[in-house]
């Protein structure tokens, strides 16, 4: 994508967050959607500047892309999903046993669901992959 369209994807989300900013303050929606709204205008607003400082700074830019090339950043990025993945598989085991033991079983199931979840998703890529490579 180009950093002309980078840029009105990123004016679209800080335009949403204002709808649903503004439309939490006139009360059409729960008070949930302005937190959401505001998030989203932050995010979209710190990514227009650094597209912005992309587009005018001929260093930044190259800083930039040779950052995003660099074989040594993809292997630090797969390897923090890694064991970002191997993080949460605990913290969610051991918060499964821990819910069960306090008598929060609504919370439980909810961990243990998500739990279950990125187990199978984990499974299917490990299937996709092995036929693939």
């Amino acid at each position: 994508m180009s950093v002309r369209g980078r840029i009105m994807m990123k004016g679209a989300i800080v335009l949403i967050g204002a709808v649903l900013l503004a439309a939490s303050w006139m009360g059409w929606v729960e008070d949930f959607w302005s937190g959401m709204g505001a998030g989203l205008m932050l995010a979209g607003g710190i990514q227009l500047i650094r597209l912005q400082r992309y587009r005018r700074d001929p260093q930044y830019r190259e800083k930039m892309d040779v950052e995003m090339k660099d074989e040594r950043n993809k292997f630090l990025s797969m390897k923090a999903w890694s064991w970002a993945g191997y993080l949460f598989v605990l913290i969610a085991a051991v918060g499964t046993i821990v819910l069960k033991i306090v008598g929060k079983d609504e919370l439980m199931m909810m961990v243990s669901g998500s739990l279950c979840l990125v187990l199978v998703l984990y499974w299917l890529c490990w299937l996709y992959l092995r036929k693939k490579y």
